[in-house]
C-alpha cells in the first residue's frame, strides 16, 4: 500500500512526556504549526519519550510545500510569520534550557534549533537625533528637567524630557498635536523591535489637527450641498487669511 503521508518529529531536549506542562506543550505546538503552515494537512500523532518528541504527520500532497518552506527557514529566507515562529521556538527552548531539532522520515535532520546554545547578539542602546509626533497629555514635575507624556496612535509614550522653559511652552499646547525634536536613545529587543529609552526635547512645533488635504477630502464628500465654485472660494479665503498673518 502506497504511503500517503510522511512522519516528522520535533525533538525537545528537555522534559519528558510526563513532566511537560500542557500550556508549554501548546506553545510549542502552536509555533511549530505556524512555521510549517499547511494547517489542514499537518496532524499531531503522539508524544514519544526520550526527552520529549512531538510526532506529527504531513499529508503527501503538502510535503513538497513544507519541504520548500523548511529549507527557506533554515536559510533564514522564510516569510515574516515563519521566521518569527522559528525564533519563538528557539526562545521557548532557551527558556527551558534546551535545544531542539526537526527531523523527517528516517530521522533525517531538517532544522536545528540551538536554543540555549545560541549565541545571542546583545544590542546596546543607540543615540541619535529624531522626532516624535503625538498629542501632549501631561507636562509636569518640579525638577529642572521636566517629564513629558505623549499619546501616539492611542498609546502613551513617556521617557520624553524638556527643560523648564521649553516645558512651559509645551504646556500651553496640552491635548494638542505636536512634533518633538531632540536626541533620543533607543534599544532593540531580541525580536528586532525598537523602543524608546530616553528622549531629550530641544524644540517642538505645533501640528495642525486637520490638514488642508483632509479638509478638501471632507468637502468632496458633501455631495449636493456645495456649488461648483465652493471649493475654490474656500481655498481663496484660506490663502487670504494666511497672507494676512
Amino acid at each position: 500500500m502506497m504511503k500517503v503521508w510522511e512522519e516528522y518529529k520535533f525533538k525537545i531536549q528537555a522534559y519528558t512526556p510526563d513532566t511537560l506542562p500542557m500550556e508549554r506543550f501548546a506553545s510549542y505546538l502552536r509555533e511549530l504549526a505556524l512555521m510549517l503552515g499547511e494547517s489542514s494537512y499537518v496532524h499531531f500523532v503522539r508524544l514519544e519519550p526520550g526527552s520529549t518528541v512531538i510526532v506529527h504527520k504531513v499529508d503527501k500532497e503538502a510535503v513538497p510545500k513544507i519541504r520548500e518552506r523548511t529549507i527557506a527557514v533554515k536559510r533564514g529566507q522564510g516569510t515574516v510569520t515563519e521566521m518569527r515562529s522559528y525564533r519563538q521556538l528557539n526562545n521557548l527552548l532557551r527558556e527551558d534550557n534546551a535545544t531542539g531539532v526537526l527531523t523527517g522520515d528516517n530521522d533525517a535532520e531538517i532544522i536545528q534549533f540551538p536554543g540555549k546554545d545560541e549565541e545571542r547578539t546583545r544590542f546596546t542602546s543607540i543615540q541619535q537625533h529624531g522626532e516624535i509626533d503625538g498629542e501632549v497629555i501631561r507636562v509636569g514635575g518640579s525638577k529642572d528637567i521636566v517629564p513629558i507624556l505623549l499619546q501616539v496612535e492611542g498609546k502613551e509614550i513617556s521617557h520624553c524630557y524638556a527643560n523648564r522653559t521649553l516645558a512651559k511652552e509645551l504646556a500651553k499646547n496640552l491635548f494638542e498635536p505636536v512634533r518633538l525634536y531632540g536626541e533620543g536613545r533607543w534599544e532593540r529587543s531580541d525580536e528586532g523591535i525598537w523602543s524608546l529609552i530616553h528622549f531629550d526635547v530641544n524644540r517642538f512645533e505645533v501640528l495642525k489637527e486637520i490638514s488642508l488635504s483632509q479638509t478638501v477630502i471632507a468637502l468632496r464628500g458633501l455631495q449636493g450641498e456645495w456649488g461648483e465654485d465652493a471649493l475654490h472660494e474656500i481655498l481663496r479665503s484660506r490663502h487670504a487669511d494666511e497672507e494676512a498673518h
